[in-house]
């Protein structure tokens, strides 16, 4: 189904709704429990891209009791971020430092970077050390420094993560956000998603800093949302299959403190805008749902198609679509209809999310 086609009607039954416990998940495959009925679930079956070990959650279940997809309930609340561009788009945090040696920093990160690699490294006249990375076609900039002071952390994600490490690696694939080409050079802008685009190389870079001792990654443009290791490689998948563009790596999606508007934070890292939409009725599950299938769908439009959203362009999401890195599918042939409303920004203001208008 394109994204300008209308569902028809659905001559499929209702599913069987069944709460269960999130009892085992590895960042690929779980196990659910349902008082004492068990289901394995994968990544493509969960609607959201953060199922944590211990979460209640509400399973959707066929006329043969076989599982079709998991909701994640309690949608999250946080307040707008403060103001503020950091120098990295994602920082791993690591024990310990590896200073100014070359050498040391290609025996981490080099084997996880493609053949080629090169890492040169110099110290900073303001401390701390400045790492290159650069293979044909790619250039990486990383930047290492000692901090006690971690700053404001969304950390809903990692319970019990008061002790961080004292280390960061910022990780700078560019220094333009994909989104900001894509406005100035239109269908000329590089795909971010290209084998050397910068979102791909982010994820490579950021695998080979988890895989090299990091144990935390911190998505600076989605709020500062912070993320263990296995949950943060989980999302990352694979950067050599070229059909994933797994953009839920990058961002975060939560309701306003009163509940009135559903948005994204970080799309920029993933190539595309940042949504939002208006909640009517903030105690309706239905709706708050729907609002968050929307917004992934919008962000799946933008990823898959290197594009970002057109002024009064029309959109229909199915009501049990489920979106990951390789794209959304969906069984049901009703849905919602979306309208886009691209925001109005005088000179020196910031530029707003991208609204989505329900039909």
């Amino acid at each position: 189904m394109g994204p300008g086609a209308p569902p028809g009607p659905s001559p499929t039954p209702s599913p069987t709704l069944l709460p269960v416990q999130v009892v085992q998940w590895d960042g690929d495959r779980g196990v659910l429990d349902g008082g004492g009925r068990t289901f394995p679930f994968t990544r493509g079956d969960v609607v959201g891209f953060h199922p944590v070990t211990g979460l209640s959650a509400l399973a959707e279940l066929g006329t043969d009791g076989s599982l079709l997809r998991l909701t994640l309930p309690g949608h999250p609340v946080r307040p707008e971020p403060g103001p503020g561009r950091p120098f990295g788009w994602a920082t791993v945090l690591a024990a310990a430092e590896l200073e100014g040696s070359s050498a040391r920093w290609q025996d981490a990160l080099g084997p996880g970077l493609p053949a080629g690699a090169r890492l040169t490294a110099r110290a900073l006249p303001e401390g701390g050390t400045l790492v290159e990375i650069r293979w044909p076609e790619a250039h990486l900039l990383l930047r290492e420094r000692r901090t006690l002071d971690h700053g404001a952390l969304e950390r809903r994600l990692v319970p019990g993560s008061d002790a961080l490490p004292p280390v960061l690696w910022e990780l700078l694939p560019a220094g333009v956000f994909p989104a900001e080409e894509r406005r100035l050079l239109g269908p000329e802008a590089m795909d971010p998603w290209a084998p050397a685009g910068a979102s791909r190389l982010l994820v490579r870079v950021l695998r080979s800093a988890l895989l090299a001792g990091g144990s935390h990654v911190v998505l600076e443009h989605a709020g500062r949302l912070l993320l263990a290791a296995d949950e943060a490689l989980g999302r990352l998948g694979d950067p050599d299959d070229a059909s994933a563009r797994p953009f839920g790596a990058f961002i975060d999606w939560a309701l306003a403190p009163d509940h009135r508007r559903y948005r994204t934070f970080g799309m920029a890292v993933a190539g595309g805008e940042d949504l939002e939409i208006e909640i009517l009725h903030p105690g309706s599950e239905v709706e708050l749902d729907s609002a968050e299938s929307a917004l992934l769908f919008g962000c799946h439009l933008q990823a898959r198609g290197a594009r970002l959203l057109d002024d009064g362009e029309v959109f229909y999401v199915p009501k049990d679509v489920r979106v990951g890195p390789r794209g959304a599918t969906a069984s049901a042939r009703t849905g919602y209809k979306y309208v886009v409303e691209r925001p109005a920004a005088g000179p020196g203001q910031p530029r707003g999310r991208v609204r989505l208008v329900r039909g």
